[in-house]
């Protein structure tokens, strides 16, 4: 069974857990060049990979980034909370 600690959610799954909007956190994303807009989604960065980011493919949604659960608590986003 994986650890918990090593789980990783959406984007998407990331702004709800952060209380945020997710058009907002995939903004402050790409601004601070963890991810980028191509013409078919998302790509992530060498700065995003750095960052623990991973391409997940699915029959439903195709490939989608993921991020560690723990990403949660990274100063970006805490900064990002504490001025909502």
């Amino acid at each position: 069974m994986e650890d918990p600690s090593h789980q990783h959610i959406s984007t998407s799954a990331l702004a709800k857990q952060l209380g945020i909007p997710s058009q907002q956190v995939f903004a402050t994303l790409k601004d601070y060049g963890w991810i980028r807009k191509l013409e078919d989604g998302w790509s992530l960065t060498s700065k995003g990979e750095f960052e623990g980011g991973e391409y997940v493919h699915s029959k439903r949604y195709g490939r989608y980034i993921v991020w560690p659960n723990e990403l949660s608590m990274h100063p970006l986003f805490r900064a990002m909370e504490d001025n909502q």
